[in-house]
Parts: C-alpha cells; structure tokens; sequence
C-alpha cells in the first residue's frame, strides 16, 4: 500500500493504515434525497429563452448531388448558397398554381 504524507512529506500513520471494506451494508430506507443537487431540466441550448437548435419539423438526411456547372451556376443566382437554393426550388414546385 502507499505511505500517504501530507503537503510537508511527513507520514500520516492512521491514514495509511485505513483500508475499505468489500462490502458495506446499506439501509436505503434510512436514505434521503440529496437536497444539494438540483433537478435537472433538458433542454436544447443555453441559458437564454429560444437559444441553440430549434428542433426540426422531419429528421434531416445528408446526400452528395453532382451538377453540371450551368445547373450550379443556375442555382447560385438564386442563393449563394446552393442548400437555399435548392430548397426554394422545392418551396416553389410545392405551392399550388393558381
């Protein structure tokens, strides 16, 4: 076993010798809450109201789609971004014509 020393090196002898049992017989209907921890509440983001992700309306899925460079030159004069962009176009094929 280590010789435990407290901050000036010099040997402790009771704590050196203390040893845990194997087993400890508990009575958990002596037992009481722990009034120091909190209760948790789950959430998704920081302290602030309506801060990080807001959850999605559907489960969102990643693909890899190849375009000939007129079809993303298309798209990038709709959005810079061509997620946006493709998602207007979805947006505009979904509404009804009228």
């Amino acid at each position: 076993m280590k010789k435990i020393r407290d901050a000036e090196g010099s040997y402790i002898p009771k704590l050196d010798d203390y040893e845990l049992k194997p087993h400890y017989d508990l009575d958990y209907r002596k037992a009481k809450p722990n009034r120091f921890a909190r209760r948790v509440k789950i959430s998704r983001g920081g302290a602030r109201r309506d801060a990080g992700r807001q959850s999605k309306p559907e489960p969102v899925e990643r693909h890899t789609i190849a375009f000939y460079k007129s079809h993303a030159d298309y798209l990038r004069s709709l959005d810079r971004n061509l997620s946006k962009a493709i998602r207007k176009l979805i947006a505009l094929k979904a509404k009804p014509r009228s």
